[in-house]
């Protein structure tokens, strides 16, 4: 039901009322004008009946007639009618006048009539019965204008004479002041119903223009909002921006704009999160391979310093034949021609023995900025450390031409001790000569004293390297675990971004959401990075059987020049 149509039905309620307290005031009131005159009425006819009632008193006590008794009180009732509007009158039960205010009606029968018709003689007599003083309304002649009146008419029978004694008033004079009445309270009733005509209408348009429509209207488009529907505008006024559907429509328009932005945000989530856990599942198992490829590292460095302290114990034990091989020497004094053809002998493998010794030096060399490269790569590395595969690999090139030169030494060394065998012969008989080569021993014994001090020197810092190996993989390992920890809080992140936009999907805005997808990029491995700071082409050697293919990184060909 419209505003308007519920206030009308207040205004015309509130008329209504007025209507029935008005009606109610003016019977009310022609109700007590009444009263007031039936109450004065008896007071009259009871005044009357003691005047009868009196020179009756004289009639019995004998001082006077009947006849004097009765005229003294139709006298006296004369007296007290003053106006033709209400007077005394007296008469017969048959109607013949008594007393009258005018007297060519006395001695006359005088009949009016009942409401219903009936001579008022039979209407009288039956109230009498019923009453003592009965007080009803007749219809009469009006003494000023003839017309049929209506009047209020009270009777009191006096029995002692037989006479009826009654008056009355018009009651026009009442129905006049009712009609005064009536009108005044019409002409209230009339000015409160332009007041609440006024009062509705300025109500109506202040509720309207509060509300910007029709509350029922207004609760149709909030309870489409509650129900999911952002799409539909609200229609306003022109000129409507302090109503409550023009709020109701910015807050539509807000929700609607939020409700976009989440749900294309969490779309984009959503996806973001799809492509993390997928990018977390390619690291996880990137992540196993390094895993994998540094033990296998780790093995191979512990061959590794396996041989280099087998060539330690080499070089000790090559020590260890020159200082035999200078014992011999010294006993030897003969076939000084001989013993020169050997020393020169020992001297042409001393001379390799030096080359081997350079390149121990540089293998140690190469392998102590391996090392190094491997500390420092394992620094950057970081949590992946994925470029130490450079160096690992180098590492076991190292190791295996440091083996080779071992056995061309031990070759060597043995050729020598053969040698220094047959010098030691010769030298019995060179005397001076012989000491001479025992001093070249004695300098190859320093030599391989300082083969077997880098060989020792080369071990501890395998070992290191084997400590940077060992904390890698432990490294790698937490990454291994970080990244499945990434992977599921991907994988929850992604479902609660699906309840989001299903949570938001209840909402229609209108609109057709477009979300483009993240672009992912795949992180750089250390293979491509190395090539990228280098500049050189990245190859991938291959891999030894039963060992996975570890992606490494030549370094420039400058840095390997010793080799």
């Amino acid at each position: 039901m419209k505003v308007s149509t519920r206030l009308t039905l207040l205004a015309v309620t509130a008329l209504i009322a007025l209507l029935v307290v008005g009606g109610y005031s003016v019977y009310s009131e022609r109700r007590a004008m009444l009263d007031a005159k039936q109450a004065e009425i008896v007071n009259l006819l009871k005044m009357a009946e003691h005047l009868a009632e009196y020179y009756h008193n004289q009639e019995v006590a004998g001082a006077m007639t009947t006849e004097q008794a009765q005229s003294a009180t139709k006298t006296a009732l004369n007296r007290m009618n003053h106006s033709d509007q209400s007077y005394f009158w007296a008469r017969l039960p048959d109607g013949t006048s008594l007393v009258h205010r005018k007297q060519e009606n006395i001695g006359k029968i005088l009949l009016g009539k009942a409401p219903d018709g009936r001579p008022d003689t039979e209407f009288y007599r039956e109230m009498l019965a019923k009453e003592h003083i009965p007080v009803v309304m007749v219809v009469t002649a009006h003494p000023s204008t003839g017309v049929m009146t209506g009047k209020m008419n009270g009777i009191v029978e006096f029995k002692p004479w037989g006479w009826w004694i009654g008056t009355g008033f018009f009651t026009d004079d009442i129905s006049a002041t009712i009609l005064h009445t009536t009108l005044q309270t019409a002409g209230l009733i009339g000015v409160a119903l332009l007041v609440i005509a006024a009062l509705a209408w300025k109500i109506i348009r202040s509720v309207t223009g509060a509300l910007g429509g029709e509350p029922e209207f207004a609760a149709r488009v909030v309870r489409e909002i509650a129900g999911g529907d952002l799409g539909s505008p609200t229609p306003l006024k022109d000129g409507d921006d302090r109503s409550l559907l023009a709020a109701v429509e910015s807050m539509r328009r807000g929700l609607q704009d939020m409700v976009i932005t989440i749900r294309t945000s969490s779309e984009s989530v959503s996806l973001g999160a799809v492509e993390i856990a997928a990018g977390n599942t390619d690291l996880s198992s990137r992540t196993e391979q390094q895993a994998a490829s540094l033990q296998e590292t780790a093995a191979s460095m512990e061959e590794l310093t396996a041989t280099v302290k087998q060539n330690s114990e080499n070089a000790q034990q090559a020590s260890g034949l020159a200082d035999n091989a200078n014992a011999v020497a010294n006993e030897g004094s003969a076939i000084i021609g001989q013993v020169i053809q050997t020393m020169d002998g020992i001297e042409q493998s001393s001379e390799k023995i030096a080359e081997i010794i350079g390149i121990i030096e540089g293998i140690a060399f190469q392998t102590n900025i391996l090392a190094l490269n491997a500390a420092v790569e394992a620094a950057r590395a970081g949590e992946q450390g994925r470029g130490f595969a450079v160096v690992a690999s180098e590492v076991r090139n190292l190791a295996q031409r440091s083996s080779t030169a071992a056995r061309e030494i031990k070759d060597l060394i043995e050729t020598s001790g053969g040698r220094v065998q047959e010098g030691t012969v010769l030298v019995a008989q060179a005397g001076e000569t012989m000491k001479r080569v025992g001093a070249a021993i004695q300098r190859v014994t320093d030599i391989m004293g300082e083969i077997a001090s880098a060989s020792n020197e080369q071990s501890r810092g395998i070992e290191q390297v084997n400590q940077a190996i060992s904390q890698m993989d432990e490294v790698t390992q937490q990454n291994a675990a970080l990244v499945e920890e990434a992977a599921a809080a991907a994988g929850s992140m992604e479902d609660q971004a699906k309840q989001l936009t299903a949570a938001v999907g209840v909402f229609r805005t209108g609109q057709t959401l477009a979300v483009k997808p993240i672009s992912h990029r795949a992180p750089q491995t250390p293979r491509s990075a190395l090539a990228e700071k280098s500049g050189t082409t990245p190859r991938v050697p291959k891999p030894s059987s039963g060992q996975k293919p570890v992606t490494v990184a030549a370094a420039a060909d400058g840095d390997w020049s010793t080799f």
